[in-house]
This record gives structure tokens, C-alpha cells and sequence, in this order.
């Protein structure tokens, strides 16, 4: 049975129910509400405030600083906020009730308001993308598939599920939710290493002590600000809100590759409003992973859909939707000079930004590098030229990945593994050293202690444990304080 719900619809569903809170699988948006009929519905309201989270809520606390960002949201940042505003009723009952089945505090859905102001679309200069801002290696750490046809962080489903989780296991290890936050945007190291600093828990004291950067000082009074203008709008001077409208939509069983484009044309719906449903998909291509996918269609058309599959069957394209991160042009950079720098092609840096052969570069302009594969050149094959080189080590570029770059030295994606000693799906980042070539230091590694990471383990835990300093531990695992600490790696103990 297909339930189909507005939003009146899923306040007075859940109020039979009783049990359960917003438990409806998915919303979109679309079309306009008005202020009065998404603000002012009792029966939502009264849903809301008898929900009690068993982790607490987010301390609303009055501070200088937090006066600082409602005078802001309300003066020069009033558009950007308006706009948040208007666009948060799409998504506010779908994550709220993602969050509630997390028993997580429902005040954590305005973290993907100042994150990306609700927009799948919003993409950072640290590559983080999507609604709550993942970057590629957490993202991937929390269970999102990211692949050259697929990226989960722009889901709004799949990621709040992600961001939950990791709310759950920032909240484990600081006990504050200001502190968990803080975590959230500048990473749990960092923060751990200002509470042991100062031996405080309190982050308006660390704060003013300028313990956190700058960014974190401004998150916790930036997301308060927002909380009480997203809860009372009119107080602040949101009078004409044209809120966007949740609506349904239906699930589609799909278990051949499909084309959306193809799709959206025989069901006689636009190209757009498809997408808009399924914002995960990079482009027409709907791979098929696990014996099927679930595709959203507009409510009312799943039979039309059905009938459709057939027609819209698709082979996997050519070319993947690469992965790609962002490189500013400097002073006698060339398309030439970057592609060699990148370990790309022009041609692939031309495509992904959509650039002619007669078009020019210019300093402090913004490039997308793709993070594919290395392709011949005039200079040879990529295989003949890393092979002959001498080089024992490896830095990680943005946008690598471990298959990338075993790739690249022509290894297998095991024998990268096992000349680094790594289990598992770990995480790497830029500038952290791995091993392409057996060396004389392989038998140092052999004779060094390891710690398999725990549930709740910390950097500075595990530091103390084996009484050794936190830089030292960090330095040999190749770690910075931005690192995600995965349950199962392995760390090197040194002796």
C-alpha cells in the first residue's frame, strides 16, 4: 500500500499513530505554502514539543556572540536567511524524523541549515557537499556510496542518516552537544586537544580563550541564531515567507540500469522535476548496485513509470562522472601545466569545465579537477613512466583515492595495502606518505606494535595507553586533528 501524505496529512497521521514520530519514509518539495499553514499548525507543534530526547537538546544559551549572528541573519545576511527559510519546509519533517529514530535532538535539523541552507547542490571550497557538508572521506565513513555515478551526500534521506550516526559518536565522545558541534566543524582532535589544554568542557570558555579557530568560535552562536529564528520567524521580522511545500512522492523498483532523461520523457514529466527527486544521481545514469534501487517518482505517476522502465533501459556510459575537486589558476599556469600538476589531461579538464580549445585562462579562476584515472600522453603510457621512477613513496593529492593511486604505480589495489599495512576501507588524506615500493624500512614496520581501533577510542586515548605524545603517535599514523579515527584500523605504536 502507498501512503501518501501532505503535511497536514502527516501531523494527523502520526497523532492516530501514537508511536511514532513523522514516520513517513520520504518528502521532497515543491510549490509554495504560506507562512501561516507551515508555522502555525497546532497539531504539528504540540507533535513536536512531546517528543523528548533521550540525548537532551541543544543548550539555547543567551551570549554576546549569538546576539552578534541575529542581528546579522536580520540585517545584512536577512536574503540568505529568507531564502533558507523558505526552502527548509521541503526537507524539516523528513529529517526531523530521521533524527527521531536516531533519538536525536529534533533542534539538529538547522545544522543543515547553516551548513548549506537545505540545498543538495551546495559544494564548499573543502569539497564538502550536500545538505549536512560530508566531505569525501567521511561520507564514505558513514556508509555513503560516492562513485563516479552516484553520490549520497546529496540525499537527503541517506545523508541525514549518516549525519545522525555521526552525531551519535561525536556526542559519545564530548558529552556536549556545543562541544559535538564544534567537533562537527573543525574535528573531534582538535577540539579533544582544547579541553585537555585548558582543562574545560565549556565551549563559550574555550572560545574566549581563542582555543577553537575562528570558524568554530562563530559555528555554536551561528547555529543558536538560527534556531531561534527558524522556531519564531515573525519574531525577527520573517513576515512574508513563501515556504516551500513538501509533498510525496512514490518508490519505484528498478533493477536495470535506466536513463532519468529517457524516463522523465515517456512518463510525459520534465527532466528536471525527475532530478529534483533524485538529487544523488550525478547524471541520466541509474546504475544498479545490489539487484535493484529504489527510484523516487512524482505521487499518482508510478504506473506510468512502471510501463516506462522498459523503454528507458540504458548502457553504462563512456565516460564516468568523475569526482573532482577545485584548484584556483595562478600567475603562468597553463591548461598544459595543471594537467601535468594534476596528474590529468586537458582534455578531461576542458569537459569537466565545460571549456572550448579557443577558450583562456586567468588568474584567481576556478578550475574543477577531475580525480580520474592517469591516461597515456605523448610522453608515454603512465605505467612506463611511474614504473621507471625511483621515487619509495607516494603523497596523497586531493581527491585520491587508494584505487587511484595503486593505479597510477601500476599495483594492485592488495599489494598498495599490504606495502602500507592497511586492513580494511580506511580513510586517506592530502599530503599523508604511502608506500609504492618495497624498501629497506619495510622491516621496520614489521617490528612495531599495533592498536586496532575501538568503539569510543580517541587519538588522545590511545596516546596515554601506550604512553607515547599525541604528535608522535599522529606523525607515524600519518594523521592530522581533521582525521576521522574508524572503528578497526590499525595504528603503528612505535617502541
Amino acid at each position: 500500500m502507498i501512503i501518501r501524505l501532505t503535511f497536514f496529512g502527516i501531523g494527523l497521521f502520526v497523532l492516530a499513530s501514537c508511536s511514532h514520530f513523522l514516520k513517513t519514509k520520504d518528502f521532497t518539495g515543491q510549490g509554495t505554502i504560506s507562512h501561516k499553514e507551515f508555522a502555525s499548525s497546532t497539531v504539528y507543534r504540540k507533535l513536536e514539543a512531546r517528543y523528548k530526547s533521550p540525548y537532551g537538546e541543544i543548550p539555547l544559551d543567551t551570549h554576546p556572540d549569538v546576539d552578534k549572528w541575529l542581528n546579522y541573519f536580520t540585517g545584512q545576511g536577512r536574503g540568505y536567511m529568507k531564502t533558507y527559510l523558505e526552502r527548509s519546509s521541503r526537507y524539516v519533517l523528513l529529517m526531523k524524523s530521521v533524527l527521531q529514530e536516531n533519538n536525536l535532538p529534533l533542534d539538529l535539523v538547522y545544522v543543515a541549515l547553516i551548513e548549506s541552507g537545505f540545498s543538495p547542490k551546495a559544494l564548499s571550497r573543502a569539497n564538502a557537499v550536500g545538505y549536512w557538508q560530508f566531505i569525501h572521506g567521511t561520507g564514505k565513513a558513514y556508509g555513503l556510496r560516492i562513485d563516479g555515478y552516484v553520490d549520497e551526500r546529496k540525499d537527503p534521506v541517506l545523508s541525514t542518516r549518516a549525519a545522525a550516526n555521526y552525531f551519535k559518536r561525536l556526542y559519545s565522545l564530548f558529552e556536549s552537544w556545543h562541544l559535538a558541534l564544534a567537533a562537527y566543524n573543525s574535528g573531534e582532535y582538535r577540539v579533544d586537544r582544547a579541553v585537555l589544554r585548558h582543562y574545560n568542557r565549556n565551549f563559550w570558555f574555550l572560545s574566549s580563550k581563542q582555543a577553537l579557530p575562528r570558524e568554530t568560535r562563530n559555528y555554536i552562536p551561528k547555529l543558536i541564531a538560527a534556531i531561534h529564528i527558524s522556531k519564531n520567524p515573525r519574531k525577527y521580522g520573517f513576515e512574508d515567507l513563501n515556504y516551500q511545500a513538501p509533498i510525496t512522492y512514490e518508490l519505484l523498483k528498478v533493477e536495470k540500469p535506466i536513463s532519468l532523461v529517457k524516463l522523465a520523457a515517456h512518463m510525459g514529466v520534465s527532466e528536471e522535476e525527475i532530478k529534483a527527486l533524485n538529487p544523488m544521481y550525478k547524471g541520466e545514469y541509474v546504475p544498479i548496485y545490489e539487484g535493484e534501487t529504489l527510484l523516487r517518482v512524482p505521487v499518482g505517476l508510478l504506473s506510468r513509470a512502471q510501463a516506462s522502465l522498459e523503454k528507458s533501459q540504458m548502457d553504462k556510459p563512456k565516460y564516468r562522472y568523475h569526482y573532482h575537486y577545485w584548484y584556483r589558476v595562478r600567475r603562468g599556469d597553463s591548461l598544459y601545466k595543471i594537467a601535468r600538476r594534476h596528474r590529468t589531461t586537458v582534455r578531461k579538464i576542458r569537459r569537466e569545465n565545460n571549456l572550448r580549445k579557443s577558450s583562456f585562462i586567468h588568474p584567481g579562476q576556478k578550475l574543477k579537477i577531475p580525480a580520474g584515472r592517469l591516461v597515456a600522453s605523448k610522453a608515454g603510457s603512465s605505467k612506463r613512466y611511474l614504473s621507471s621512477s625511483n621515487k619509495e613513496f607516494h603523497t596523497v593529492q586531493k581527491g585520491q583515492t587508494l584505487s587511484h593511486i595503486a593505479r597510477l604505480y601500476g599495483l594492485r589495489l592488495p599489494q598498495l595495502k599490504e606495502l602500507n599495512d592497511i586492513q580494511g576501507e580506511p580513510l586517506i588524506h592530502p599530503q599523508q606518505k604511502l608506500r609504492i615500493k618495497k624498501g629497506s624500512s619495510s622491516q621496520e614496520v614489521k617490528n612495531k606494535s599495533f592498536h586496532i581501533v575501538r568503539k569510543g577510542d580517541t587519538l588522545i586515548g590511545i596516546s596515554k595507553k601506550y604512553n607515547i605524545s599525541l604528535p608522535e603517535l599522529m606523525k607515524v599514523n600519518s594523521m592530522s586533528f581533521k582525521s576521522v579515527l574508524l572503528t578497526g584500523t590499525r595504528l603503528i605504536i612505535p617502541k
